[in-house]
């Protein structure tokens, strides 16, 4: 096992002059530098968009958590109010049973669709025999 040590490598290219190999040299240094330079800066960078990654994937988290939250919310509403629906519904059907005209709730056509819907055909069949045929 060799130790590593302080000591330059032994050079395996030889340059017709010294001020050659300096040169060359010189300029090999200015681009490893250029390009440890550049190798950091891009590292330090792909540590910064990864933070900002795990930034924004708490947040998708944390949004998630709110939708579903709020997604069984609003089905605990839907379900409550279709409940209080068919007893409204319940209770207008009684009423109209008893004699007592009560008006649709919540823009509903009718509490006994089946019969208007009779009750319009034949208001339409009539008016079709007034006016000879054509409506």
């Amino acid at each position: 096992m060799t130790r590593k040590t302080d000591t330059a490598p032994t050079p395996v290219i030889t340059f017709a002059t010294p001020e050659a190999g300096n040169r060359v040299v010189a300029d090999l240094r200015a681009k490893y530098e250029e390009a440890a330079r550049y190798a950091s800066a891009k590292g330090g960078l792909a540590v910064q968009r990864g933070e900002e990654i795990a930034v924004l994937e708490q947040e998708i988290n944390e949004r998630q958590a709110w939708i579903i939250q709020k997604d069984g919310e609003k089905r605990q509403a839907e379900a409550e109010a279709q409940a209080a629906r068919d007893v409204a519904q319940g209770y207008a059907a009684m009423l109209a049973a008893a004699g007592v005209h009560v008006p649709p709730h919540g823009g509903e056509l009718s509490h006994n669709p089946d019969g208007n819907l009779r009750n319009l055909v034949a208001a339409h069949e009539e008016l079709e025999r007034a006016n000879g045929g054509v409506s």
